[in-house]
């Protein structure tokens, strides 16, 4: 899973990017995500207290247009206002194999109610993973362009159940006739199920903002 981190890797190693960049503050409307990108969702928090378990540093209050366009250099995440209950974590790095996943786990165990979500379209990468008071409830991760089961634990959810994911490979060896298989969409399906719709279709929102911060990935390792 080399190359899927190569396509999360984030450019730059300072500050200097974000500063070069406008970075705006007057509140906008949530814009869509959830494609070609890492996320967590978080329920009963507020930004704050996400903040400062996760122990990231602020960098800038942002709108959503703008925060949103720093998650793709240095090692920035946009951490939402609070959204019909949940916190968003969003442009989490993704995981250059199954060991990358320790970081989702050791951030997992600060929070009650905890998921993580991610895809990359160029090389067909899935994943969704669901936490309830610090342990791992369900979590499914594939990479279509290797064959690749790279994260397979717990039963299947009700809810993955009723999206057709019990299709899906369970490991690199079970393809057979019946067998689908995930893709983005189905990321979006089941985040939907289980926390927020990225895309936030359907849902009346205020306008608001987020923070810029940066997330030490190597820190909890």
């Amino acid at each position: 899973m080399v190359l899927i981190d190569k396509l999360f890797r984030k450019k730059g190693n300072d500050n200097n990017s974000i500063k070069s960049k406008k970075v705006d503050i007057v509140p906008d409307y949530p814009c869509p995500f959830g494609y070609k990108t890492a996320w967590y969702a978080i329920n009963g928090e507020t930004p704050d207290t996400v903040i400062e378990k996760l122990s990231l540093d602020i960098v800038f209050e942002s709108n959503w247009e703008t925060g949103l366009a720093q998650i793709y250099s240095n090692d920035n995440v946009f951490v939402s206002p609070l959204i019909n209950g949940f916190v968003l974590v969003i442009g989490l790095s993704g995981p250059s194999n199954i060991t990358g996943y320790d970081m989702v786990r050791k951030h997992a165990r600060f929070f009650n109610e905890f998921f993580y979500f991610g895809s990359h379209r160029i090389v067909d990468y899935s994943a969704w993973a669901k936490f309830m008071n610090g342990d791992l409830v369900r979590a499914y991760s594939y990479t279509g362009e290797r064959g690749e089961v790279t994260w397979n634990e717990g039963n299947i959810t009700n809810e993955e159940s009723e999206l057709g994911f019990d299709k899906f490979p369970i490991s690199d060896d079970s393809f057979d006739d019946d067998t689908d298989f995930p893709d983005e969409e189905s990321v979006i399906k089941i985040a939907s199920l289980w926390s927020i719709n990225p895309t936030f279709d359907g849902l009346n929102l205020e306008k608001s903002t987020g923070y810029i911060c940066k997330l030490d990935s190597t820190a909890m390792m």
